[in-house]
């Protein structure tokens, strides 16, 4: 018996175009997986009245939460950090927060109109509360840098807007 000595045919190389298409396909579920992560984390923030969130404030210390309540008068324009900051006194059923929000303010902002705020404690007092008519100086503030103004399309009277906002020291 003889032993067939042909060679046999060699392995096609790889072909080196693979390796893009899949580098891209990584790419995109890495961005997928960044877009979700970022939307969901935000969704799980919770929103609070002003009154829980003073309740709580231990459990809520180094914790982003979502507050809304009402900006009494006297907002403070400064700077704080190089940034451009309102400082001004939070108020929600008679309970009251002082807030540095940096950044610019929502467009509808002013005081008597319910805002939401996302931000979180800080344990600080800054000088600048004491121009503020009802600053609560008591060594906490919220430290906001989103706001959305609380409104709908429908202008229809609210009676508990109404007793919130008197129970804050405001008439409508």
């Amino acid at each position: 018996m003889t032993e067939d000595l042909t060679p046999s045919p060699a392995r096609p190389e790889r072909s080196k175009h693979r390796r893009g298409p899949i580098a891209i396909i990584v790419l995109l579920l890495t961005a997928v997986a960044a877009v979700l992560f970022v939307t969901l984390g935000d969704a799980t923030l919770v929103f609070y009245e002003v009154d829980e969130v003073v309740e709580q404030r231990e459990e809520l210390i180094d914790k982003r939460f979502r507050v809304v309540g009402t900006p009494l008068p006297g907002i403070v324009e400064t700077t704080v950090g190089r940034e451009s900051a309102v400082l001004f006194t939070f108020c929600a059923q008679g309970v009251y927060v002082d807030v540095v929000h940096v950044g610019d303010p929502a467009e509808l902002f002013q005081p008597g109109v319910p805002v939401v705020l996302q931000g979180e404690w800080v344990s600080e007092s800054l000088p600048e509360f004491q121009s503020l008519p009802n600053a609560t100086r008591d060594g906490w503030y919220l430290s906001t840098d989103h706001m959305v103004v609380k409104h709908d399309n429908d202008y229809r009277t609210d009676p508990d807007r109404i007793t919130d906002i008197e129970s804050c020291g405001l008439k409508e």
